[in-house]
């Protein structure tokens, strides 16, 4: 009977992807022969940098071990210190030995060496990125970027890439914090709007529980209906949604790209100074010697803004959050709109 054989071992859990490091240092060490070793199937796309290795030769027997997949003896990390011992003459070399799967000890390859050593190059990463999609599809776009080095924007791109020709990817994914959570939130989201509509006082946890969204995902939905909007945000939905909705997919779009609504005329009196404004009010007595005006003084200095600080904050803002900031943005100009009508009827 093989060694491989003999040995069960058990993948590694979305969970375990973090502390990696430190569950390979608290293996055994071992002194392995080094033509025993397999060198292939490295991470990397071109073959070991030869600089790199006589700069390790140099440090002798002071690195330290490698990492080693022991039913298979491929090198998980150390390729470069296998090639430094092999040109100190060396037939031997400390290691540690891992029971994992096969697939789950690349992705510890991987992850070593994008933290220390030589580092993988952007298109090694990228390569990588490509193959746990495929052999852990059912890991979310942060866990893969969380692995390889690259960003979430990155792996969700490369997962779609992959999924082109392989369509067997899972209904949900796990993220890095070891929840399952679903790849299309749309049908989920309107059984938590018909939940909530149903009883309005229904809490967050309970509506996720019932739905399998995340409590944060089911605040958005319930903010969504307060404000009138559709509970599945436009780039969530697909042609079949807005055929269900009554809505075309060339309809939603558009009024996704529409303006917003201009104010009423008698809103709009022309554009204002902002700064000369805030520095009128606060130096009327009226507002500085009393608590309600020096709060109205506080809210209107932190709350107003101007071009130049709306430009500021988009800038600053990640594209994934764009649509959430939006509708929050609608949100606040609506409730300033409601405000500003209030103080016209005081004039009139």
């Amino acid at each position: 009977m093989s060694l491989a054989e003999e040995l069960t071992y058990p993948t590694v859990e979305i969970d375990k992807i973090e502390p990696s490091a430190i569950w390979i240092e608290s293996q055994p060490l071992a002194r392995v022969r080094i033509d025993s070793l397999v060198l292939s199937d490295s991470p990397r796309l071109d073959a070991e940098d030869p600089v790199h290795v006589r700069v390790l030769a140099e440090a002798g027997d002071r690195l330290p071990p490698i990492t080693v997949h022991r039913p298979t003896l491929r090198v998980i990390d150390g390729a470069h210190r296998v090639r430094a011992a092999l040109l100190n003459g060396q037939t031997e070399i400390t290691a540690r030995l891992l029971d994992c799967d096969p697939a789950d000890a690349f992705v510890l390859s991987v992850r070593a060496n994008i933290a220390h050593g030589l580092p993988l190059s952007r298109a090694d990463r990228a390569a990588a990125a490509a193959r746990i999609v495929l052999t852990h599809p059912q890991w979310s776009d942060s866990a893969v970027a969380a692995a390889t080095g690259i960003s979430d924007k990155t792996a969700s791109r490369i997962r779609a890439q992959s999924s082109a020709a392989d369509a067997t990817q899972p209904s949900t994914r796990i993220g890095r914090d070891g929840r399952v959570r679903p790849v299309d939130s749309a049908q989920r989201r309107r059984h938590a709007a018909a939940i909530f509509l149903e009883r309005p006082d229904a809490g967050l946890r309970e509506v996720a529980r019932a739905t399998g969204l995340s409590p944060a995902t089911v605040r958005n939905v319930r903010q969504r209906i307060d404000r009138g909007e559709d509970p599945v945000p436009g780039r969530y939905r697909t042609a079949q949604d807005d055929e269900r909705t009554g809505t075309s997919s060339v309809a939603a779009g558009s009024a996704r790209q529409r303006p917003p609504t201009p104010a009423p005329d008698h809103l709009v009196r022309g554009t204002v100074d902002r700064q000369k404004l805030l520095a009128k009010l606060s130096g009327d007595p009226s507002l500085r010697h009393t608590e309600a005006g020096r709060r109205a003084l506080r809210w209107l200095h932190q709350y107003s803004v101007d071009g130049a600080s709306i430009e500021t904050l988009g800038s600053g803002l990640p594209c994934h959050w764009a649509p959430e900031v939006a509708d929050l943005a609608r949100s606040c100009a609506a409730t300033w709109n409601k405000l500003a009508a209030q103080l016209q009827q005081r004039t009139e």
